[in-house]
C-alpha cells in the first residue's frame, strides 16, 4: 500500500506561491526525471535528484507558462520509464499507487484548498502530461464543476486520443487559439520518423503550436513567436540556454498524429543514457516545449484573458 504525500506540507511542493497575485493559476506536472535503473519503480517525492531535476524543468521550460497566473507544482511520486512503459500487474499497480494516486491528490487539495475559485491551466509535459489527462478522466470526470474554472489543459508530450474524448463528454480538442475549456496537445519529430514513439498512443490527435489550427497548413519559422533551446551535455547537466526567434516552423501530420518540424537538428534533441531506447533519433520529444516557447507563452496568455472575457469574476 502506498503512501500518499501530504499536500497541506510545503515541502510536497515543488513551487507553491505565498500569497498568490494573479487573477488565474497554472497547475504543473513535470516530466520523468526519475531515472534510477529500474528499481525501485516509483520514487518518494523527497528525491534530492528528481526534486533538481524537476526544478530545473521549471525554470527553462515550464516557464513558457509562467507569465498566465500563479504557478503549483507538486512533487509527485514518478515512475521510471521502464515502469511506465510495462503492462506486469506489478508495475501497473506500482503506477496507480505511486504518480497516479499521488497526481490526484495534489490536484484535489490545490482545488480544495489554494485555488480560491480562480480559473486555472493544467499543464504537464511527458509523465506529467500523462497524469493530467489522467486527471481529465477520473477527478475532473467525478466532479464536472471544475470544468467551470479550466483556461485549459496543455497535455504536451503524450498523446490524447478519440477513445480518451469519448470517455467524457466534457473534454474536446481546441481547435483554434482562443478557445477555452479545451484540451491543447501534440508531440514533435522531425520529417519522415516512421520508428515507435511511446509517447504517441495510436491515433493521437494534435494541434499546430504556432498557428493554432487542426488543418495540415504548414506555418514557417516566421510566423513562430520563437523558441528557447537549452543545452545539455553528455552526461545531462545543462551548458546553456538561448532564444531563437521565428526558428521552429510546424506541421501537422494526421497519419502520424504528430508535429513536424523541419528547421530542428535531431541531434540537440536526442535523449542519452537509460532511456534512449525508448526514444529513437528524430524523436524531437525534449524539444516540444523549447521549440515553441514563445508560442506557447502567448498563448496560453491569450487564452487566459479570453477567459476573463467571457466570464469575468467567478469568485
Amino acid at each position: 500500500m502506498s503512501v500518499i504525500p501530504d499536500y497541506a506540507q510545503r515541502d510536497a511542493w515543488l513551487l507553491r506561491p505565498e500569497t498568490p497575485v494573479a487573477a488565474a493559476d497554472v497547475f504543473y506536472l513535470i516530466p520523468t526525471e526519475y531515472h534510477q535503473g529500474k528499481e525501485p519503480p516509483v520514487c518518494e517525492i523527497d528525491n534530492p535528484t528528481v526534486r533538481a531535476l524537476g526544478m530545473r524543468h521549471l525554470q527553462h521550460k515550464a516557464s513558457a507558462f509562467f507569465p498566465a497566473g500563479n504557478v503549483y507544482a507538486p512533487m509527485y511520486r514518478q515512475a521510471n520509464v521502464p515502469c511506465l512503459m510495462s503492462t506486469d500487474r506489478r508495475h501497473r499497480e506500482a503506477m496507480i499507487d505511486g504518480p497516479i494516486a499521488s497526481c490526484a491528490a495534489a490536484f484535489t487539495y490545490y482545488m480544495k484548498h489554494l485555488n480560491g475559485g480562480r480559473p486555472f491551466i493544467l499543464a504537464g509535459h511527458s509523465q506529467g502530461a500523462l497524469m493530467a489527462k489522467i486527471l481529465l478522466g477520473t477527478v475532473f470526470k467525478k466532479h464536472p464543476e471544475y470544468h467551470e474554472r479550466l483556461i485549459a489543459a496543455y497535455i504536451i508530450g503524450f498523446g490524447v486520443t478519440p477513445e480518451d474524448l469519448a470517455r467524457d463528454p466534457h473534454l474536446h480538442m481546441a481547435q483554434r487559439a482562443d478557445d477555452t475549456d479545451v484540451i491543447i496537445s501534440y508531440n514533435t519529430e522531425a520529417p519522415g520518423i516512421t520508428a515507435r514513439n511511446i509517447t504517441l498512443p495510436e491515433g493521437s490527435l494534435c494541434i499546430n503550436p504556432v498557428s493554432w489550427r487542426t488543418d495540415t497548413t504548414k506555418a514557417p519559422a516566421s510566423q513562430s513567436h520563437g523558441s528557447h533551446l537549452v543545452r545539455y551535455d553528455e552526461k545531462g547537466r545543462l551548458c546553456g540556454a538561448e532564444d531563437r526567434f521565428h526558428f521552429a516552423d510546424a506541421a501537422i501530420d494526421p497519419k502520424r498524429g504528430v508535429v513536424v518540424c523541419t528547421t530542428a537538428d535531431p541531434k540537440d534533441f536526442r535523449i542519452a543514457g537509460e532511456e534512449a531506447p525508448y526514444f529513437p533519433r528524430g524523436v524531437l520529444h525534449t524539444g516540444d516545449l523549447p521549440l515553441y516557447y514563445y508560442d506557447i507563452q502567448k498563448n496560453a496568455l491569450d487564452r487566459t484573458r479570453v477567459w476573463m472575457k467571457q466570464h469575468g469574476d467567478l469568485k
